[in-house]
């Protein structure tokens, strides 16, 4: 699992030293940003459909949404939506400002 993590971590900094636009620079901050908060749980992300989606908020300021795949090939697979909001300071490079999982609750029983 961590293997995999890793591998989507170093193609994400990869890119991001490649000199990308700044939606690709902004996808590889959102990834990092979500493996740190995965503690270790394998996830991937397409980065290409994560810098696609990417709106420009301000001058420096973008929001990136997409969808993330937890635990892939295993019974506890799920996907979950996000946002990802990244700021650019003036020397070019990508903070993440905020972070969201837009977790689908229609799985859960209903309350009876």
């Amino acid at each position: 699992m961590r293997i995999g993590t890793s591998m989507v971590l170093g193609f994400s900094l990869l890119l991001a030293a490649c000199g990308g636009g700044r939606n690709d620079k902004a996808a590889a901050a959102c990834n990092t940003e979500i493996g740190k908060r995965m503690n270790g749980r394998s996830f991937t992300i397409d980065l290409q459909d994560l810098a696609a989606h990417a709106k420009q908020e301000s001058a420096g300021t973008l929001l990136l949404t997409s969808t993330v795949v937890l635990d892939k090939g295993l019974p506890s697979e799920d996907k979950q939506s996000y946002e990802c909001r990244v700021r650019f300071d003036a020397s070019g490079n990508a903070s993440v400002l905020y972070l969201q999982f837009n977790w689908n609750t229609s799985d859960l029983n209903q309350a009876q």
